[in-house]
C-alpha cells in the first residue's frame, strides 16, 4: 500500500521484546517517520521512544480499542489508514507523564485494572471486548473493595474521595453519543481526573448510561479535577493495579502524574480539522486559551 502511494517503507515484524529497540533504531535512522502498527501498548512504547525528538509518529491501527488511532483521527481500515499516513498533516501533542514514563491515552485505577489482572488478555473485535468489559464490570463493580483516594497538586491543595473507579485522562473528553470517549484536544497542556463515588450497581449502570448517551456531566456522583501535575495516594495501600494505556501493572503509591506538553510529533489527520476550522472562523473572531480549572 505504501509503495503505491509513492512512499518507500521500511517494514519490520517484531516480537514484543523487540519493539523498543527496533524504535530506536528507527529514530535514530534516516526515515522521516517512525510509523507502529498495533494497539495502544505499542503505541505507549513507541511515544516513551520517541518523545523529545522532532521525527513524528504514525499509528497504523492494528489493536482492539485503538484508543491512540482514534484520538488522532486514524481511520481504522489499515489500508485506509495508511493512505492517510502519507497525507495528514504534523503535530505536537501532549502525553502523560507517569512516574517518568510517558502514555499516549489515559490512566485507570480501581476495580477494572484488579478484575483484568487475573484474566487472560483478549485480543479481538472491539465491540465483542466492550461488551465484555461492561458485563464484567456491572457483576464485580460494587462488590470490589472502594479504594480511600487522596489528590494533592502542585499547590497543595487536597481531595479525598472514596472510590471503586477513576480514570486520569490526557486532556479532556468531550460529551458525544458513543461507547468510545474522544479526546476534546491533542495539546491542551492539562490533564482530566474522574473519580466516580457510586455505591451501588444501579448508580455505576446509570453512570455507564449517562456516559454512552453523551450525559456523564450530568452525574452528581462524578468528581471532575482538571490539573496539570498530581500526587495519587491510597490509605492503607502500598500498591495497586493501575492500567496505563491498556497495559496493567501493579505500581507503588504515591506516585505522580504530570503533563508533557506537546512533547511528541505525530502524523494526524484529525489536525486537517482544526487546519479547516481556523479558515472558517470569522476575521475578526475573538478567542480565548487555557484551561478550566
Amino acid at each position: 500500500m505504501f509503495a503505491e502511494l509513492g512512499a518507500e517503507a521500511d517494514v519490520r515484524l517484531v516480537r514484543g521484546a523487540e519493539i523498543e529497540p527496533t524504535l530506536v533504531e528507527a529514530r535514530d535512522g534516516d526515515a522521516d517517520a517512525v510509523i507502529i502498527g498495533g494497539g495502544d501498548g505499542s503505541v505507549a512504547t513507541a511515544a516513551s521512544v520517541l518523545a523529545g525528538h522532532e521525527k513524528p509518529l504514525g499509528i497504523l491501527p492494528l489493536g482492539t480499542f485503538n484508543l491512540a488511532a482514534r484520538d488522532v483521527g486514524m481511520n481504522l481500515d489499515w489500508e485506509e489508514a495508511a493512505r492517510q499516513l502519507t497525507q495528514a498533516p504534523e503535530g505536537a501533542v501532549d502525553l502523560l507523564d507517569v512516574d517518568g514514563s510517558l502514555f499516549f491515552c489515559v490512566v485507570v485505577l480501581g476495580f477494572y485494572p484488579a478484575l483484568v489482572l487475573g484474566k487472560p488478555e483478549y485480543h479481538g473485535n472491539w465491540l465483542v471486548k466492550a461488551w465484555r468489559t461492561a458485563t464484567a464490570s456491572i457483576k464485580s463493580a460494587a462488590t470490589f473493595p472502594p479504594l480511600d483516594l487522596v489528590l494533592k497538586d502542585d499547590d497543595g491543595r487536597e481531595v479525598r474521595r472514596r472510590t471503586r473507579i477513576a480514570l486520569m485522562a490526557n486532556n479532556d473528553y468531550e460529551d458525544l453519543f458513543g461507547i468510545i470517549p474522544r479526546r476534546r484536544s491533542l495539546d491542551a497542556g492539562y490533564f482530566t481526573v474522574y473519580v466516580s463515588t457510586h455505591r451501588s450497581r444501579w448508580g455505576l449502570l446509570k453512570s455507564s448510561l449517562a456516559w454512552l448517551m453523551g450525559r456523564w456531566k450530568e452525574d452528581k456522583e462524578l468528581t471532575v479535577l482538571h490539573t496539570t501535575e498530581l500526587e495519587v495516594r491510597v490509605r492503607r495501600k502500598s500498591r495497586i493495579p493501575v492500567m496505563r494505556d491498556g497495559e496493567i501493572d501493579k505500581l507503588r503509591v504515591p506516585f505522580r502524574i504530570r503533563i508533557r506538553p506537546k512533547a511528541l510529533h505525530v502524523i494526524a489527520p484529525r489536525l486537517e480539522e482544526v487546519v479547516d476550522a481556523g479558515n472558517n472562523q470569522p476575521e475578526h473572531a475573538d478567542h480565548e486559551a487555557g484551561a478550566p480549572v
